[in-house]
């Protein structure tokens, strides 16, 4: 569900993004290690950020989903393999899944180890094959910071969303301060060229968000955020802290952001 004049884009920005993925470790030949996700073998090159995904991923069941009983139909945006449809189809809902990958190790053909009955569709954030209120409730899955626009990416969300829907962002890094985002995100870059030969930026990511532009989001689309903070363990706590004992930048923080949209 692309538009033909994105194409060639896109095409760029899934060659980077899939060949370093890849080269990180991501995926499995393992049937089960999909269908166990978040849940993830200490051994795996990833077990770290599945750690703290599965840490996300309780959070947003225990504290953001309604109580058992209720069937909503849920946007899961930057779904990637599935497995957050996965976990939710098996909680009662009707999760629907969108990402630009179509990999079969890391995109949407892995979801093929879950043997989904939930619909699977390549599409962009800013332009969703949905109409008008189709889900009670919009999912960005690690996947905002993807945006090169977040004013009409969130507009987009919220069109889908039916009166009242619910709006949850999971696991984009959120900074204090700007110039540590632009830090962070140009140390990424840096890292990419060495390692993978590109920078992998050709889609214009803003890759981060800050306080200051959550607030202004909120004025500029009226929205109330409410934050929720995730425990991911005492080493993750004292990050700020070693940071700036070493005068390293601010490290990144990962809250679950949740609001509603208009009745």
């Amino acid at each position: 569900m692309l538009r033909p004049e994105r194409l060639a884009a896109i095409d760029r920005f899934l060659d980077d993004y899939t060949r370093i993925r890849l080269s990180e470790g991501r995926g499995s030949i393992d049937p089960a290690f999909y269908r166990n996700l978040p849940d993830c073998p200490p051994e795996h090159p990833m077990a770290w950020q599945w750690r703290l995904r599965r840490r996300t991923f309780l959070c947003f069941r225990d504290r953001v989903l309604p109580a058992a009983g209720a069937r909503l139909r849920i946007l899961d945006l930057g779904a990637g393999t599935g497995w957050l449809c996965n976990r939710l189809a098996k909680l009662g809902h009707e999760p629907c899944a969108v990402d630009l990958s179509c990999n079969a190790r890391d995109g949407l053909e892995a979801a093929r180890h879950f043997d989904p009955d939930w619909l699977r569709i390549q599409a962009e954030f800013d332009y969703l094959p949905f109409a008008s209120g189709s889900f009670d409730a919009v999912v960005f899955n690690a996947s905002l910071h993807y945006s090169s626009d977040y004013a009409t990416t969130l507009r987009e969300a919220l069109r889908v969303m039916a009166p009242g829907g619910l709006l949850v962002v999971l696991e984009t890094p959120v900074y204090k301060l700007e110039a540590s985002g632009r830090r962070m995100a140009e140390e990424r870059h840096e890292l990419f060229l060495k390692r993978y030969g590109t920078r992998s930026d050709s889609l214009g990511s803003l890759e981060y968000l800050t306080w200051t532009r959550v607030a202004e989001l909120s004025v500029r689309l009226n929205l109330r955020w409410q934050v929720m903070r995730p425990s991911y363990g005492i080493r993750w706590a004292l990050r700020p802290w070693v940071a700036r004992a070493r005068g390293a930048r601010e490290p990144s923080q990962f809250p679950v952001l949740i609001t509603r949209g208009p009745d």
